[in-house]
């Protein structure tokens, strides 16, 4: 194995420049690893913690930017790594991040999730370096990925026939797709069409109103979020909506909403075209459609995603990435944690389940 990689937190000019730096990591930067995911989880009492990586590698080093979000349970602070870090050589960035772990006090464990794909092999090995496999922490651990490096013309032709279908018909049929303004009155008609689903109550895991403002309004003002809005007449009021992040390499198709009636069938997978057209041109390698049910499950009609995946399975196949690992810096507070702590805590004081 490898020397430990050294770990560091980030300097005021690195954290400044944030969202430039991520695109530099191994996997490119993602939405969860921004500065704008950062200041929105604030508001789950998480506070960001910007880290520094330098691995070593057959070749050299490798710098991998990285952000935790700290939390505090009656035990000790908790770190969460999301979708991170991701490196050529694991072992050295686990080894690393528990030398400097164990410096800071109070620490009791690091949730981390390398951003790759999950395997049998992969797991056996994040488990020999002394981590606990966690739960599935993202709704992007199952996903549909596409590449969008293989250009505009590959790209289409890999959707589904009905895709390609729905996408012409709505173009021949006049549906038309706008890019509003991140404006109070854009917040309340995405919401409103978010609550579409199922008779009105959103979809499974939807959060509360002041969440979305946050996250939309952070992405908006950080430059790397912004709406798509389509319409199937002449009127003010959209049909459909989407929300997609750009920080990275990867983007992101965060949130989406409709109203049942329609005169246009196939405007939203133009939506979506429309937005992947884009960041294509803006140099963005994938584009990350966030949740499906495990591929394992994808015909299991019980599962909360199963609906919306029957869409996004139209535009690609499911990829499983790797669950969370515990790196557990004091385990029998931990353990302590996890079998009596836990379940009285969250019962008695609501928040973010990220240590479980």
């Amino acid at each position: 194995m490898p020397a430990p990689a050294a770990v560091r937190r980030a300097s005021p000019d690195e954290i400044a420049d944030w969202d430039a730096r991520i695109l530099a990591n191994p996997d490119g930067g993602h939405m969860v690893q921004s500065s704008a995911f950062a200041e929105t989880k604030r508001i789950d009492g998480l506070e960001p913690v910007f880290l520094v990586i330098d691995a070593p590698t057959a070749d050299g080093t490798e710098r991998i930017h990285v952000l935790a979000l700290e939390g505090r349970v009656s035990l000790g602070r908790y770190w969460y790594v999301p979708m991170g870090p991701t490196a050529t050589e694991m072992g050295a960035v686990v080894e690393g991040l528990r030398a400097f772990a164990r410096q800071q006090p109070g620490l009791l464990v690091v949730k981390i999730e390398p951003h790759l794909e999950r395997s049998d092999a992969r797991i056996a090995e994040l488990r020999a370096l002394g981590l606990e496999q966690s739960r599935d922490m993202q709704v992007m651990t199952h996903t549909v990925v596409l590449d969008l490096a293989q250009g505009e013309e590959a790209l289409f032709a890999s959707f589904s026939q009905m895709i390609r279908r729905q996408v012409r018909g709505a173009v021949k049929k006049g549906y038309r797709v706008e890019r509003p303004e991140a404006t109070q009155e854009t917040f309340d008609r995405m919401h409103a069409m978010m609550l579409t689903v199922q008779g009105g109550k959103g979809m499974a895991g939807m959060r509360e109103r002041a969440y979305y403002d946050r996250f939309w309004s952070a992405f908006a003002e950080a430059g790397t979020g912004r709406f798509y809005f389509g319409y199937d007449d002449d009127g003010d009021e959209p049909q459909a909506g989407i929300f997609v992040t750009t920080a990275g390499r990867t983007a992101v198709y965060k949130d989406g909403g409709s109203r049942p009636d329609r005169k246009i069938n196939g405007g939203s997978a133009l939506l979506l075209w429309t937005a992947m057209q884009d960041c294509i041109e803006e140099g963005a390698l994938a584009f990350d459609l966030a949740g499906t049910p495990p591929s394992d499950r994808a015909d299991d009609e019980t599962h909360p995603f199963y609906g919306l995946a029957q869409f996004k399975l139209r535009f690609g196949p499911i990829t499983d990435f790797l669950p969370s690992f515990d790196l557990v810096l004091h385990p029998l507070r931990h353990r302590l944690w996890e079998r009596v702590v836990r379940r009285v805590e969250w019962r008695i004081r609501k928040g973010p389940d990220t240590l479980r």
